[in-house]
């Protein structure tokens, strides 16, 4: 299934990231149009009883228009916590950061899951985040409580249904070739599909899962 994944992935980016990304910003125009995955997932994940923010760095617009043209994909934020039931709004805003909670000194534990605009393919990672004073770490998580692994399994449960499939370290981290992307002039199969910003903790970190 792999090697099956990983020929899909370096057709779609051999046909769509030459030429300036011609054919890519066109296709990018059309989905902003009409954005069945971002639908299709704002309904499927509002079934789980999980807290979540979703974001992506190229829906604000209906076209493509400038030099960067953004991601093709979108980010969702899962907050495992089990005392977590809803956004922070203790500072009079929505606060999806967590400060108040942070700064109690307890962990916050999250799922984040980048999916593919146009290929049916994800990636995952669970991370916690922990702040003692001014500084503040974010690494991989391990999910160790039974309430985080249901929640966890839950979200694995909506993407397979939907015929989605994951995208491992090995794949994520493959240089893509001879192309570039907004931010990046070498960029990796994760920054092609996924974002060329917003990375998984441990490709920032040089940490190994």
């Amino acid at each position: 299934m792999e090697d099956e994944i990983k020929k899909e992935i370096f057709e779609f980016i051999n046909q769509n990231f030459s030429d300036n990304r011609k054919l890519l910003r066109e296709k990018a125009n059309e989905f902003l149009k009409n954005p069945n995955v971002t639908n299709l997932f704002l309904n499927e994940f509002e079934k789980l009883n999980i807290v979540v923010h979703f974001q992506s760095l190229s829906s604000e617009t209906d076209k493509f228009s400038k030099e960067e043209m953004g991601d093709i994909s979108d980010v969702w934020n899962f907050y495992l916590n089990e005392d977590i039931d809803e956004v922070d709004k203790s500072k009079g805003y929505e606060d999806w950061d967590f400060d108040t909670y942070l700064e109690s000194g307890k962990p916050l534990h999250c799922c984040k899951v980048w999916i593919n605009w146009f290929l049916k393919l994800y990636y995952i990672q669970n991370f916690e985040i922990i702040r003692k004073g001014e500084d503040e770490t974010e690494r991989v998580l391990i999910i160790a409580d039974l309430y985080e692994k249901e929640k966890y399994s839950s979200i694995l449960k909506i993407l397979k249904q939907n015929g989605y499939e994951e995208v491992t370290d090995e794949l994520a981290l493959l240089k893509a070739g001879s192309i570039s992307t907004d931010c990046n002039d070498d960029p990796t199969v994760f920054d092609c599909l996924f974002s060329d910003i917003i990375h998984p903790a441990h490709f920032r970190n040089n940490y190994t899962k």
